[in-house]
């Protein structure tokens, strides 16, 4: 099953990157790389998470945050991917697999 996560993970990075193209990375505002709230929320519909639930495992998984450009030591709260959702205006029905 973790194979299969960071495999969700690496592509959807992929896909992410490729659909925001210049706007990828960290916003000058600073705060996480824009891909990296895209990914959670595949990670979070694929694993049926709470965004709780999601750092939580996040955390767990130091493969899965070195991709996404996360301190499994300094998660973000939950809340920043919650109102990412709406800031970035997202409509995630499916995760690639």
């Amino acid at each position: 099953m973790a194979v299969e996560l960071l495999s969700l993970v690496e592509h959807a990075l992929r896909v992410a990157k490729q659909a925001l193209g210049s706007h990828a990375g960290k916003p000058e505002s600073g705060g996480l790389p824009r891909e990296t709230h895209i990914v959670a929320h595949c990670v979070r519909k694929e694993e049926e998470h709470s965004y709780g639930e999601l750092v939580d495992r996040l955390s767990l998984m130091p493969d899965v945050c070195e991709r996404l450009d996360l301190r499994p030591d300094a998660m973000p709260d939950p809340t920043a991917f919650y109102h990412s959702f709406d800031r970035y205006a997202l409509c995630i029905s499916h995760c690639p697999s």
